[in-house]
């Protein structure tokens, strides 16, 4: 049987910034699998006393926007930081140039 990579895998590399819908968190790819990312999430722990731990997770392609590409074209040179949404997406410099009604693909959008 063979393993075939999501299609949001392909452009995900060891040290990209990606957001979590699902978690609603930032995180750091560790590693890159066919259909997921390790990321490492710090969290505080209370048991016998405040601790900042960290946990590794694997988060789904399905869940995940790669925040070290510019969302229209895929690029990762002169990115620039959006937030029309709410979750600061990148735009790479030449993208940014056109009206956003004016981009021919977005990432969950339908025609």
């Amino acid at each position: 049987m063979k393993i075939i990579q999501h299609p949001r895998m392909r452009d995900i590399v060891i040290g990209d910034e990606v957001y979590s819908y699902e978690h609603r968190l930032f995180a750091r790819v560790e590693e890159v699998f066919p259909a997921a990312v390790c990321v490492k999430v710090a969290f505080l722990s209370f048991r016998q006393r405040v601790e900042m731990l960290i946990a590794p997770q694997l988060w789904r392609a399905d869940d995940i926007e790669n925040l070290s590409v510019c969302r229209y074209c895929g690029g990762r040179e002169q990115l620039a930081t959006t937030a029309q949404t709410g979750i600061p997406l990148r735009v790479c410099e030449r993208c940014g140039m056109v009206p956003p009604e004016q981009y021919m693909h977005e990432l969950g959008s339908r025609q």
